[in-house]
């Protein structure tokens, strides 16, 4: 479980710094964007198999919100590498999840979007996962819990009512998708059906009616050492 009952949540909604930082993360520190997908003033930065999926988008806000989060990844990793958006090579892994082609293991990132709010996450130590999502109700919500989360989590859902319930339902789900997207797996990897075969992970609130959760491979820094970046 990622969120034990009365454990307070990290609220990063009002520490959002204008301005970017002047290097990549230390060691032992570790990087937050908030970037706006609804923005109307983005520069688009992207990849010719970037513009292709673009493409097949046939409703908006959908594509220029997908266009919006990847100019604004390369945007952001290009600020760390101190070279133009487009020189950035991106390869993927086997699930799609995206890392850099040169500087290998030199920065970890990982971009997460729901509505139009996107979070990306930048470690230097190890892989990240991140993952957001608007608090809302969801269709079949115990039925869901009940084949993706713990026992424990289920009882505890299931104990829970009304916005309780969702809130909490939503930082668990948050809290498995980072950690998978972390691993680079497919949400129904079947050997992570233990929780010892997780990576660590942690919530936290980006803005008033979202929650997040932040993953990586070993253990995350303390909160007073995560810096959070408001995409300009």
């Amino acid at each position: 479980m990622m969120l034990l009952p009365g454990s307070p949540v990290p609220d990063l909604t009002d520490h959002w710094l204008p301005n970017p930082p002047e290097s990549a993360p230390a060691p032992g520190t570790l990087h937050l964007w908030s970037i706006d997908l609804d923005r109307s003033d983005f520069r688009h930065y992207l990849s010719q198999d970037e513009l292709t999926r673009a493409s097949r988008f046939t409703l908006e806000p959908p594509k220029s919100r997908f266009i919006a989060g990847r100019s604004a990844l390369r945007s952001i990793l290009g600020h760390y590498l101190a070279t133009p958006p487009l020189s950035v090579r991106l390869k993927y892994g086997e699930h799609g999840k995206p890392e850099l082609a040169d500087q290998a293991g030199d920065i970890h990132f990982n971009l997460a979007h729901s509505g139009h709010l996107a979070i990306l996450a930048v470690s230097c130590d190890c892989s990240v996962g991140v993952d957001v999502e608007k608090i809302q109700s969801r269709r079949y919500m115990l039925g869901i819990a009940g084949r993706m989360f713990s026992r424990d989590d289920y009882r505890l859902l299931v104990s829970l009512s009304g916005a309780d319930r969702i809130r909490r339902f939503c930082h668990l789900w948050t809290g498995l998708e980072a950690r998978h997207k972390c691993l680079g797996t497919g949400l129904f990897t079947p050997t992570l059906a233990s929780e010892d075969a997780m990576p660590c992970g942690e919530n936290f609130i980006p803005e008033a009616g979202f929650c997040g959760a932040i993953s990586m491979q070993k253990e995350i820094p303390k909160t007073e050492n995560w810096t959070g970046f408001k995409f300009q």
